[in-house]
């Protein structure tokens, strides 16, 4: 195993691959982490916290009593997490304090408070974004094929030039939302109607 200590503090911890492993019972402060892979391992009761993720893969993993506090990332691999899952419990903060020019699959953002965030510019294919409160978010040139909101509140949230979203106009609130012309159109299948 590459780890061999129980806490590590701002420190750079690069170019390794984890799979099939158990992380257990570390805490990552103020760490960097770049050119990393970690994949269909468990990751338990660790703490990941103001840490930045550069050109990593996080893939298949199980998270345990493990939690992500404000941690950034960038061009990483980000598949099937449940964002939900890795977050403080009545805290104020995210997992995530930012995502730039990353690729998420099989993401589920399910009763999460991402209030004014800035999501703009990634990909995040076959998502979940249920029961959410994303009110001034931002999707803004998101590619977003497959990716749903449902019960969301994404009142003043801009999707411009993002492409490919589920949104149930039935059940999420959507006032001052902003959308373009012609993917816009697509918010009219939860009506079931037909337009000639």
């Amino acid at each position: 195993m590459i780890f061999n200590r129980d806490e590590y503090e701002y420190e750079e911890l690069g170019n390794f691959e984890i799979e099939s492993e158990e992380i257990e019972n570390i805490k990552f402060i103020d760490c960097n982490f770049e050119n990393c892979s970690i994949s269909e391992s468990l990751i338990y009761n660790c703490l990941f916290k103001d840490c930045k993720f550069i050109n990593c893969n996080i893939a298949g993993n199980k998270f345990e009593l493990t939690v992500f506090k404000d941690c950034e990332f960038e061009k990483c691999n980000l598949i099937g997490i449940n964002w939900k899952d890795i977050t403080v419990e009545r805290g104020y903060s995210n997992p995530f304090s930012k995502l730039k020019e990353c690729y998420l699959k099989y993401s589920s953002f399910i009763k999460m408070d991402i209030k004014k965030f800035d999501f703009g510019g990634n990909i995040i294919h076959d998502s979940m974004f249920d029961e959410s409160c994303l009110k001034e978010c931002k999707f803004k040139g998101c590619d977003l094929t497959q990716t749903r909101f449902n019960i969301c509140d994404i009142r003043s949230a801009d999707f411009r030039e993002a492409k490919g979203y589920l949104v149930d106009i039935t059940n999420c609130k959507i006032k001052g939302a902003k959308f373009s012309f012609p993917e816009a159109m697509s918010l009219l299948d939860s009506l079931d109607i037909k337009i000639y």
